[in-house]
């Protein structure tokens, strides 16, 4: 006879959850969570699929890639799941779902061959509110501890789906709960954990943004963690104006000094600034709109493997750099970790004096969207010449001269760094802007939206290459 094991039991109880996890800094800001990475509408599909049988319950499994991102945190990216068959099930009810033991082998061998993380996500049909129930827990004192033996060395885990609501949570041998937020990244950002979080506002501050994109839409911008690389001319612009919507947590990375030539074009520097750091200063300005936002400063090179790795721990990236090397890197990472990722830059040309075309581009880089590499922006070569570490770019042949310093116009770099907020805005709040994809000709006028197509074959952001891979694809970057 089959061996049989009660992995799910819904009672409808009270909230048993951790006070830390019901009010979280005051309403300001999480505190660090690890996050469960679907890429877009796979969460709903999950959700509609489980649900379609209500009142009675069903049942799925996750299999996602683990990567660590520090202080015992992980970016968990969800690949396969695993829809169970009818025989897959010894009994359901509105109440109760039983599983085989066999099911369960199968996903766990699975995983163990992978090195994949296993997620048992069960529905509660008829609950407001979803819990696990001491049921739950029991079963889980069972399989999580065989899971893990079996699959060491990641985390494994529960998802509970509700109509409404859900909750999710990573699991220990000795049953330990840490609590995990579920989003979903494509042409849309969207953090489905948000029921399970305290996100007080200020709204009479903010009140003409809550005009425009709801109370919802500020504490979504209350929960994010954003990266801005490079605070120089434009990554200066789009700092501040992510401070003044009242982003939750930033991370500011920027290799460089603040020189005198700078400050016809970093906002927030001045005179007194020069042989700062412009991290320091970008910090400085934020702090001063918001007093109590976390502000991490890196005075680093994105193009360092170790340095790029400290971008995992946000939740959305602006790359404002102007090194093919660091678009780069950042481009892989907006892929290889359904990590999303506005990339910008502008362009003038000028010559003896006179301007013949100005030129700005804005892109979301983001699963189902097509890479700077899709769209012919990296020239090859100079990644390569940008990505070699300073001893091998002495023995290139190759490498003759020095950069030419380009054009830069406060009021251009603020045109392009406007749009590129104002992107985000759309990907997180709903915005009705249905641009992913921009490029502005301001000498003729023009703000265009551009087509481009994803090569299905591509090693960035497609299925064949990095996409979704985590850890399990080469980190880009320098070592």
């Amino acid at each position: 006879m089959e061996s049989r094991s009660r992995l799910f039991d819904d009672i409808r109880a009270s909230d048993s959850r951790p006070a830390r996890a019901r009010a979280v800094n005051d309403g300001a800001v999480p505190y660090p969570m690890s996050v469960l990475v679907f890429r877009q509408n796979a969460f709903t599909e999950v959700r509609r699929r489980l649900l379609a049988d209500a009142p009675l319950e069903a049942a799925c499994f996750l299999l996602a890639t683990s990567s660590d991102i520090g202080e015992g945190l992980w970016r968990l990216i969800v690949g396969d799941i695993v829809y169970l068959e009818a025989n897959d099930y010894v009994e359901r009810s509105e109440w109760s779902v039983e599983l085989t033991a066999r099911v369960l082998a199968d996903v766990t061998k699975r995983a163990r061959l992978q090195q994949l993380s296993v997620f048992l996500v069960h529905s509660h049909p008829v609950a407001a509110r979803v819990q696990a129930s001491d049921e739950d827990r029991r079963g889980e004192r069972k399989w999580v501890p065989a899971v893990t033996r079996r699959a060491p060395g990641v985390p494994h885990g529960r998802l509970i789906l509700g109509p409404t609501d859900q909750s999710a949570a990573l699991l220990t041998p000795e049953g330990v709960e840490s609590p995990l937020r579920v989003i979903e990244v494509g042409e849309q950002l969207v953090d489905h954990s948000g029921s399970s979080q305290v996100h007080l506002v200020d709204e009479s501050r903010n009140d003409r943004q809550i005009r425009a994109f709801g109370v919802d839409g500020q504490r979504q911008l209350a929960r994010m963690h954003v990266g801005v690389i490079g605070v120089g001319g434009t990554g200066s612009i789009v700092t501040q104006q992510l401070a003044h919507l009242g982003v939750g947590e930033y991370t500011l990375l920027d290799p460089d000094v603040i020189e005198w030539s700078n400050l016809n074009r970093i906002v927030g520097a001045t005179p007194g600034d020069v042989g700062r750091s412009k991290t320091d200063v970008a910090a400085g300005f934020v702090s001063r709109i918001q007093p109590d936002a976390p502000v991490h400063t890196l005075q680093a090179d994105v193009r360092d493997a170790v340095t790029a790795r400290r971008l995992l721990a946000c939740d959305f990236l602006f790359c404002c750099t102007d090194s093919e090397g660091s678009r780069a890197v950042v481009n892989q990472l907006a892929y290889q970790y359904c990590l999303p990722v506005i990339d910008l830059g502008v362009i003038i040309v000028a010559k003896h004096g006179t301007v013949s075309h100005i030129s700005g581009r804005v892109q979301l880089l983001a699963p189902g969207e097509p890479c700077l590499l899709c769209g012919s922006v990296l020239d090859p070569e100079q990644v390569r010449r940008d990505l070699l570490t300073e001893e091998a770019r002495k023995r290139d042949q190759y490498i003759v001269g020095n950069e030419v310093i380009q054009p830069a116009v406060i009021s251009i770099n603020g045109a392009t760094a406007s749009l590129a907020v104002t992107m985000m805005l759309a990907t997180v709040t709903g915005i009705p802007v249905a641009a992913r994809n921009q490029r502005l000709r301001l000498e003729a006028g023009l703000v265009s939206r551009l087509s481009v197509a994803a090569n299905p074959d591509c090693p960035i952001c497609s299925a064949a290459g990095a996409l979704g891979r985590g850890d399990a694809f080469t980190f880009p970057g320098r070592r």
